[in-house]
Order: C-alpha cells, then structure tokens, then sequence
C-alpha cells in the first residue's frame, strides 16, 4: 500500500465505488466462454462509436499499438501511391516516448518539433511541406490548435474525450491505460475514424492479416472482460469528467497569484476552458524537486511528466532535425509536475493539495 495520505491516482478507491458492477460484469464476460471478439466487445466499439461521432471505431491491446497500426496503414498507403521516399512526420518533442516509437518501428522519417510553452506542438516556425504528416498529441489531456492544411494523425490517448469527429484526422489512437480517465481493468487501446479503407486494413492487421493474409499482421485485441468492464465505467464518465473540470478550475483559482505557470489551461484560440480532457493537472516552477518533495513529506503524491524531452533520449539520437537543449520543450520538461485531479478525491483532500502547494511558496 501506498504511504500516501492523498495518492496521485485514485483506482482503488475507484473499484471499491464499483466493486459490485465490476464483479457482475465479470460474470457475465466469463460465463459463457467467449473471452475475445463477443458482444461486450461489439457494445463497447458501438458505444465509442457513439461518444466520439466517428463512423468506426476498433479496440485495441494498447493505445501503443492502436497509434502503430495507424502509423503502419499510412506508411503502406504513402509507397502504394507510389512515393518512394519514407512519410514524413512531425512530432511533439514532448510527450511520452510511446508515441516516438509507434512511428520509428514503422520506418517514418521523423522530425521532432518544438513546443509553446503549455507543452503544445508550434506550428507557425515550421514551413509545410507537401505530403509532410502531423501527429498531433493533446498533452496532458489539452485540445489545442491543429495544421488543418496537411495530413494529421491524433494520439488522443491524454484528450480524446475532448474531440470531435471532425478532429481526429487520418485515424486517432485512444489508450484505456489504468492511469487514464476511462481505464481499463489491465491494458486497452482502440482507433477512431472516418475512414472505411483504414478501419478494414487494421481490422486484418490486428488479426493476424485473417483471413487473406494479404497484410502481414499481429494480435492485438481487448479481452472480453476488459470490455465489459469498460463498459461500466463508461456510465459515469460524464460525471467523472466534470468532477476532474471542477478540480481544475479550483486548482486555478488557488494558484492564480503564486510563481507557477499552470499548463492545464486548455487552448484559448477556439473553446476555451472547457476544452481540456483534465487527464493530468501541470504546473510548471524552477522549484519543481523541492516542492515533489515538500508535497511527499505532507503525504502528497505528485507526479513527473516528463522529465525529458523526447530529443534527449537515445532512441532519438539518429534523427536528424530536432529541438535543442535550449528549446522551450526541453526547458518545460525541468519543471513540470503533476498534481492529484481524480474525481473520487474528495473537497477536504483537494483543499489539502492547494494550501501544501501554497504554503511551500509562502515559505
């Protein structure tokens, strides 16, 4: 168990909130012996379906795989339209790494683009260049601003309750990683999209290339019991999500007048506010160690995402155009933390993070 009062994540205290729909859903997933590809798996596509307005949606094994069989159905798609060069793409330079690989174990050739200063991809330093993909990543949970001028691809495994159908692009990734809003019971990834020709392509893919074999494929699917259990959890996502808004916001309140800069805005060019996911709640100071470690010592749970931009890590070292250390993405990576935002934390214990975070700076 963990020593903390007040833990960065809330999902034990979460099963024991559904602890008797979770338990029936398990019954009901395992009585009958289809434990993959059965109609808990069929409700939950039709449920993203639904909640993201897209034509297609397809589960997963991870958000991971999701994003690496769009990557590899848009790096097939570039050579048959007789391209003989590998696709470019543009990546946020900060973000999870998951995201770099999906595209470097796809062979793209991939340039690591800068960020503003809320941790979103810039756009207007780099000039476009025809065919030249985006992946746009909405870190942290933030839906800003997209190049609707090229091709994009969506890892909306931090934002994508916060999407539109218009705005997942050539395919969007979605991850029901147990760290995320809707979590899964184990692992779970699924893609979205409007798009016929991808959704059949990875369908075969994820199936081993059945029943053809005309694609060479892998095994990536979601257990029927991780469905079934998405499927609960599903009910309260709305209610969820306004809670994490509620947090938000008050978080902002509190901190208004102390030497942070909080990222969790959400990008004021087109909604607003209320355009943010809230999967995570960062603020950036130069005091980040000392204050993870001034909030453990109360018994607070913060969390470092990420202490190094993508640019810094060996996997990045053979490619070519990438930020430099001086960069406002390397700079972010420094000072970021993390704070408690979900919404089985209760009022007493959300006032506790706000006062801890604020007598640190008062001292």
């Amino acid at each position: 168990m963990s020593g903390y009062l007040i833990p960065h994540f809330g999902l034990a205290r979460q099963y024991y909130n559904l602890q008797d729909e979770l338990l029936d859903a398990t019954h009901e997933a395992l009585k009958e012996g289809v434990l993959i590809n059965g109609p808990f798996t069929a409700t939950f596509e039709s449920w993203l379906c639904e909640r993201t307005g897209c034509k297609y949606a397809t589960v997963t094994h991870s958000g991971t795989q999701a994003l690496e069989l769009i990557a590899g159905y848009h790096y097939e798609m570039n050579f048959l339209a007789g391209y003989e060069e590998p696709p470019k793409i543009r990546i946020p330079n900060l973000t999870y790494p998951a995201t770099l690989n999906a595209f470097h174990t796809t062979g793209w050739d991939i340039e690591l683009v800068d960020t503003d200063n809320t941790g979103l991809m810039k756009f207007d330093e780099y000039e476009d260049h025809l065919g030249t993909y985006h992946c746009f990543v909405g870190l942290y949970g933030a839906a800003g601003k997209r190049n609707l001028y090229s091709p994009f691809i969506v890892d909306g495994a931090q934002h994508w309750l916060s999407v539109t159908k218009d705005e997942v692009g050539d395919g969007m990734a979605i991850s029901f990683d147990p760290t995320k809003n809707l979590p899964s019971s184990g692992n779970g990834g699924a893609i979205v999209t409007n798009d016929q020709s991808l959704y059949e392509a990875v369908n075969v893919i994820k199936n081993n290339g059945k029943p053809d074999h005309f694609y060479p494929g892998t095994n990536s699917k979601m257990s029927e019991l991780e469905c079934s259990h998405l499927l609960v959890r599903a009910k309260y996502i709305d209610k969820w999500q306004l809670r994490r808004y509620d947090i938000r916001r008050y978080y902002l309140e509190r901190f208004e007048d102390l030497p942070i800069r909080c990222l969790s805005k959400g990008y004021n060019g087109g909604r607003g506010l209320n355009c943010h996911a809230d999967q995570k709640f960062v603020i950036y100071t130069s005091d980040r160690n000392e204050l993870v470690q001034y909030l453990s010592d109360n018994k607070i749970e913060a969390k470092v995402h990420y202490p190094y931009a993508l640019s810094e890590l060996p996997i990045a070292k053979e490619i070519i155009n990438k930020p430099d250390l001086i960069s406002t993405s390397v700079a972010l990576s420094r000072g970021v933390l993390s704070l408690p935002i979900y919404p089985e934390l209760s009022d007493s214990e959300i006032e506790a993070v706000a006062d801890t975070v604020c007598k640190f700076f008062d001292k």
